[in-house]
């Protein structure tokens, strides 16, 4: 099965770049039209950046068939969104992997992070308790293991 990779746009000259499983184009269009309507009476509340188009007067054009596979898929989007057409309106760029954003947030944003996990182990200490507890029986045997091995080669440096 394939996937297409497609660009929105309205009269405004505004681009969004998405990918689709959709057979026919038009559809993914009606359906961005649609979760604009929701969004806008209340129905749903997460919004899409194609929503930033005039939906009622766009085209949808087909860039590129590929393989239906997530990694492919988004490898050709982040092709078209960052290179092909950087002026697009996508918020999501996936100009860097996720660890490295969270490693960048966190970087900038230290104290905060601790203190807003500090509050929330204060309130749910039950919760982090049980998850500690689980996470020791499913890692027993390997904690262990890592314990003989340093008592060994402080041993091994002793003699």
């Amino acid at each position: 099965m394939t996937a297409k990779i497609y660009l929105l746009e309205d009269i405004n000259d505004n681009r969004y770049i998405g990918s689709t499983s959709e057979v026919k184009l038009e559809n993914r269009l009606a359906t961005h039209k649609r979760d604009q309507k929701e969004v806008e009476f209340g129905v749903r509340k997460g919004a899409c950046s194609s929503m930033k188009l005039d939906l009622h007067y766009t085209t949808i054009i087909l860039l590129e068939e590929v393989e239906n596979k997530k990694e492919i898929r988004s490898q050709r989007e982040k092709h078209y969104i960052n290179n092909v057409y950087p002026e697009c309106v996508n918020k999501v760029r996936f100009s860097f992997d996720r660890n490295e954003n969270s490693r960048k947030y966190y970087a900038n944003n230290k104290e905060k992070v601790k203190e807003r996990n500090k509050k929330c182990r204060a309130k749910n200490p039950e919760k982090y308790a049980q998850t500690r507890r689980e996470w020791y029986a499913k890692n027993k045997d390997r904690i262990n293991a890592r314990k003989r091995e340093l008592r060994e080669l402080k041993r091994l440096e002793n003699l």
